[in-house]
């Protein structure tokens, strides 16, 4: 539910991706692990892009805006973030993103069109990284496969350009929790699967590949 892993048979009937083009960073060593980063040749754009194996979840109960509307189904109704870190390789030209989707579960959608306008902020105890959205897209930053989207409902989009050491602070930090600027309130997410493994795996990747 939080954000699904999607391998390259998921991509290929629907991208028409040549098998085989998606390469697990682990293969070399013979071990595969969910939390291992992968990488592919964008057909489209012609980059190379290396993926977290799992991306980050935050989430917050849903508590509607003065004067919202009230949860549209019968199900516990919580907000999303989910932060999938990417690295584009234009020919060793490298720009690290993170993919940001806001998403919801039990209430209407509209909301997260809005807040993934807003700047973010990731708090890492005494250390902060600050996430200001790119007014291009993912398909701009040479990205044409939907990386990590959740499975569940709708999502909004929005990306973030990072440098390889905020991942890396984001990465070794012990329980990061995302805040989102929305008007005069501030929008507490909370760190809702601990993905950081996944993150640290593709730190590690990108600081020892050639």
């Amino acid at each position: 539910m939080a954000g699904e892993v999607h391998t390259a048979s998921q991509w290929a009937p629907r991208r028409g991706l040549v098998a085989g083009v998606l390469l697990l960073a682990g293969a070399t060593s013979g071990v595969s692990s969910p939390n291992a980063p992968f990488e592919y040749l964008d057909q489209e754009t012609g980059v190379t892009v290396t993926v977290v194996g799992r991306p980050l979840v935050f989430a917050r109960d849903y508590a509607p805006f003065s004067g919202g509307p009230a949860p549209a189904y019968g199900v516990a109704a919580r907000d999303y973030v989910t932060l999938a870190a990417v690295a584009v390789d234009r020919s060793g030209k490298f720009d690290y993103l993170l993919i940001g989707y806001f998403w919801s579960v039990g209430k209407l959608q509209t909301e997260n069109v809005r807040l993934a306008r807003e700047p973010l902020v990731i708090q890492l105890r005494d250390r902060r990284v600050e996430l200001v959205p790119r007014d291009s897209s993912a398909r701009d930053a040479g990205i044409s496969i939907p990386i990590h989207q959740p499975s569940v409902g709708p999502a909004t989009q929005s990306v973030y350009a990072v440098d390889l050491t905020k991942m890396e602070l984001i990465a070794e930090s012990a329980h990061p929790v995302l805040y989102c600027e929305h008007q005069s309130s501030s929008l507490k997410y909370e760190l809702f699967e601990d993905r950081l493994p996944a993150l640290r795996e593709l730190v590690k990747y990108l600081n020892t590949a050639p």
